[in-house]
């Protein structure tokens, strides 16, 4: 009796299926490690507004990149120690007296109630001696909102000094999300196609695309292939080209403008 699961030959054949961690333990290994998100892109070989998407759970890549960034997050994991957390504390230089710097001090925070207003000086370029001043706050422990406030930035602004001055991670949260495109109406529907192709739209198995190739090279035309196997023409012809067939229904299949997509109809 036909079983309805493939051998294990088909099954290995497949390859391993990854399966990434959810997106907050994502971030929580690279960061853990001691990575930005810019240097993971550049080693994955993907721009970082790329890789922040990836890391949110808004990106999708194929098998061979989604098993690169596994192996990386599953290395970030192994190779440190159990439930190891960076003493964040530990890496700033605590403040000297005797020692700050001849620029006026950043101001500490006053007590009651402050009127919001933006900030004065938002869009305009930094000065090297503002990126100083905000180096040495920082490492002094002033946080970056007290940062913000004494050097009339954005907190945005400050973080993104910060990041491009090797002090805090790649600022993820303050990437935009991608915009979806607006999916075109189709035209027909699936129901409407296969009231004339029973398989349109249906995934090709392998044993799909084996009988393809030893239909097109035993002579079947494309029309004939399209009947058999219930698709359209342009879905037989853009499979035909995808896995090499030989026969001459390749040849309709090029003429018909099977390099166009639609290998899955």
């Amino acid at each position: 009796m036909d079983t309805p699961f493939p051998s294990q030959d088909h099954l290995l054949g497949r390859g391993p299926r990854p399966q990434l961690p959810p997106p907050a333990e994502r971030r929580q290994r690279r960061e853990l490690w001691g990575a930005t998100l810019e240097e993971v892109a550049s080693a994955l070989n993907v721009k970082p507004k790329t890789m922040a998407a990836w890391e949110a759970g808004q990106h999708h890549a194929d098998t061979a990149d989604t098993y690169a960034y596994l192996c990386l997050l599953n290395a970030f994991r192994d190779q440190l120690p159990t439930a190891y957390e960076p003493d964040w504390s530990a890496l700033r230089t605590p403040p000297v007296p005797s020692a700050r710097p001849s620029t006026a001090p950043i101001p500490e925070q006053a007590t009651g109630e402050r009127p919001t207003a933006k900030p004065a000086r938002r869009g305009a370029p930094w000065a090297q001696e503002e990126k100083d001043r905000a180096r040495d706050a920082f490492l002094g422990g002033t946080t970056i909102e007290e940062i913000a406030e004494s050097l009339e930035r954005s907190e945005k602004s400050v973080r993104w000094v910060l990041y491009h001055l090797r002090l805090i991670p790649f600022p993820a949260d303050d990437v935009p999300a991608p915009r979806a495109k607006p999916e075109k109406p189709k035209a027909y529907t699936v129901e409407e196609k296969r009231k004339i192709h029973p398989n349109a739209y249906a995934p090709w198995s392998a044993d799909d695309e084996r009988n393809l190739a030893e239909r097109c090279a035993q002579g079947a035309s494309l029309a004939e292939l399209s009947q058999e196997f219930g698709r359209n023409p342009g879905g037989i012809a853009s499979r035909l080209i995808k896995i090499n067939a030989d026969g001459p229904a390749v040849e309709e299949a090029y003429e018909y403008g099977g390099d166009v997509p639609g290998a899955a109809l």
